[in-house]
């Protein structure tokens, strides 16, 4: 895929957070696999990431203090949007073909518009929750790959 072609799809998904919440793209990233866009407003970051073949995730921060953060899938895992992922699913490539990536893109920032407002806005008292699901789900993680070392 072209990057002029993935930048085109990244605007119009994300074309309505520029409008509505004041994000301006700040920094566009590409390396061999992959790529990261960077949108800021004066409350928040946003940091989509995207590795070929792989299924795109979106980071939510407080652009003042870029360590309080989480990601949107753990947002939407906390308001019962989504199920919680499973240990097994993180050793478990996830997969994505081309033909895809727009509509998982527009996808997302649907997600973000109707879901992540308060966020959007700055106001990250969510984020301690989102930060301990992800805590635990490593600790999961790593407890599940400990026992499957072992047994192999």
């Amino acid at each position: 895929m072209k990057k002029s072609a993935f930048e085109s799809m990244v605007d119009k998904s994300f074309l309505d957070l520029q409008g509505r919440y004041g994000f301006k793209k700040s920094e566009t990233k590409y390396a061999e696999r992959g790529a990261s866009v960077r949108f800021e407003n004066s409350t928040t970051e946003l940091l989509l990431n995207y590795e070929i073949g792989e299924t795109p995730w979106l980071e939510i921060a407080d652009a003042h203090d870029p360590k309080n953060k989480s990601t949107l899938s753990w947002l939407l895992v906390e308001l019962g949007i989504e199920k919680a992922p499973t240990p097994a699913q993180a050793f478990r490539p996830t997969s994505l073909d081309d033909d895809k990536l727009e509509l998982a893109l527009q996808k997302m920032g649907q997600q973000a518009r109707e879901y992540a407002v308060a966020l959007l806005q700055g106001d990250f008292s969510v984020l301690p929750k989102l930060q301990e699901r992800a805590r635990k789900y490593d600790l999961e993680c790593k407890r599940y790959l400990s026992i499957h070392k072992a047994s192999s």
